[in-house]
């Protein structure tokens, strides 16, 4: 009798399912149904993602500039970004190569400025989460960035000096409200119209006079960073999902999910809320017909001789980050190692890697699941890139998570260009 009572439930529970397998329109599919949250994530696996979401509201403290937070510069640093004349010849602007419209990226393989440069110009959303900038880490500090950028030969190529008047032409009273009074620069023998470190007009300066424009360039950072530190974009639907909206994501994106922080294993450098584990790694990245690039070794020996780096005389708050650059020192460990990029907004941001040579999301899948490619890249790659054997569907899973970390935009105010003088 037991034995008939089973089979008798077994049948009911075929013939409604069967029911509803064949529904009207409306239905859903059998498999979405029966799905559920506790099928697809083990609690263990649920204590893993929380811990990538929310993107906290407001990034890291910026000691090393005090006016970071002052909206007045942010406001200034936000013309300074979309200025074409901060460049030499009139036409590049910090927004040329981290485009509003692209995700504050750019959508060249490798970013053309006043020349072509050799790696991608990464995204500025987020950026102020960034423990490191630029792809090998020369820079400790967003403001130094900028300056790097606005004397960089294939960036804007132009030179402190040259800034300098401008701002005392353009933007004094702007400037001055942030910072206070400008050097006056009105004998131009003393401070001639252009020249930086290696210039003659600039070399052959007073050493109190370097100083005076020394400070103005890097409060030029300064104020570019405090724009820059309002480029927040949270609340991606992974994030709502998160927070308790299960219909936020699909069941595709779940499952993507599932492989990222499992048999992808993307969650070993991946693991934070900004989606990155501000590190730097070699996982074989080929050059392509780039020229060789050591990565961090060398960025580790430019930021350590740069005079504008956190432990300057230039830094609002040099003790920490001098006792932090004094441990750095560059090894054969680093070559070729680039820094983790933030996986927020990256269906926004293509093509990928330092190359730019990856023009998809399911391009960057395909490298990771072959355990990237035997040669062609710089120094030695990590044990942990191996073959993944993800399936065709498990790939086109990953990358439907990855579209869902797309979050809101900054405000529509700080996405354009404003009214300059």
């Amino acid at each position: 009798m037991k034995l008939i009572h089973s089979i008798a439930i077994w049948m009911i529970c075929c013939i409604t399912i069967f029911c509803i397998g064949c529904g009207d329109e409306g239905s859903l599919p059998i498999n979405e149904e029966i799905e559920t949250e506790v099928d697809i994530f083990t609690e263990r696996e649920w204590a893993v993602i929380q811990r990538l979401s929310p993107l906290p509201a407001t990034p890291p403290l910026s000691p090393t500039n005090r006016v970071v937070d002052n909206p007045n510069a942010a406001r200034l640093g936000q013309m300074f970004f979309f200025d074409v004349r901060l460049s030499k010849d009139g036409t590049v602007a910090c927004a040329t190569c981290h485009s509003p419209f692209h995700g504050f990226a750019d959508v060249e393989a490798t970013s053309l400025g006043a020349g072509r440069a050799t790696r991608n110009a990464p995204t500025l959303l987020n950026v102020a989460y960034n423990k490191w900038q630029f792809w090998d880490g020369r820079a400790d500090t967003l403001w130094s960035q900028a300056l790097i950028a606005l004397e960089g030969e294939k960036e804007q190529a132009g030179t402190r000096l040259q800034y300098a008047h401008l701002i005392k032409r353009l933007y004094q009273k702007d400037y001055e409200g942030v910072f206070g009074p400008l050097p006056n620069l009105a004998d131009t023998n003393r401070f001639p119209f252009k020249g930086k470190p290696g210039d003659v007009q600039f070399d052959n300066m007073s050493e109190k006079d370097k100083i005076a424009v020394n400070t103005v360039f890097a409060n030029i950072g300064k104020a570019i960073e405090a724009y820059e530190r309002l480029l927040i974009s949270g609340n991606a639907p992974f994030d709502q999902y998160v927070a308790g909206d299960l219909n936020a994501i699909g069941i595709e994106a779940k499952r993507g999910l599932k492989i990222f922080i499992g048999k992808g294993v993307c969650i070993l450098c991946h693991d934070t809320p900004n989606f990155t584990d501000n590190e730097f790694h070699n996982i074989g990245v080929p050059q392509g017909k780039l020229p060789p690039d050591t990565g961090r070794y060398d960025g580790i020996k430019q930021l350590l001789k740069n005079p504008f780096n956190g432990g300057s005389p230039y830094s609002d708050s040099p003790e920490t980050p001098q006792r932090i650059l004094n441990f750095l020192e560059p090894t054969q460990q680093h070559k070729g190692q680039f820094r983790t990029p933030t996986l927020r907004n990256v269906a926004l941001t293509a093509p990928y890697f330092h190359t730019g040579e990856f023009p998809t999301l399911a391009s960057i899948i395909a490298f990771n699941n072959a355990g990237g490619v035997p040669s062609g890249f710089v120094g030695m790659r990590e044990g942990t890139l191996e073959q993944l054997n993800l399936s065709e569907q498990e790939a086109n899973d990953l990358v439907e998570f990855l579209l869902t970390l797309t979050g809101e935009l900054p405000p529509e105010r700080l996405l354009r260009e404003p009214e300059l003088p």
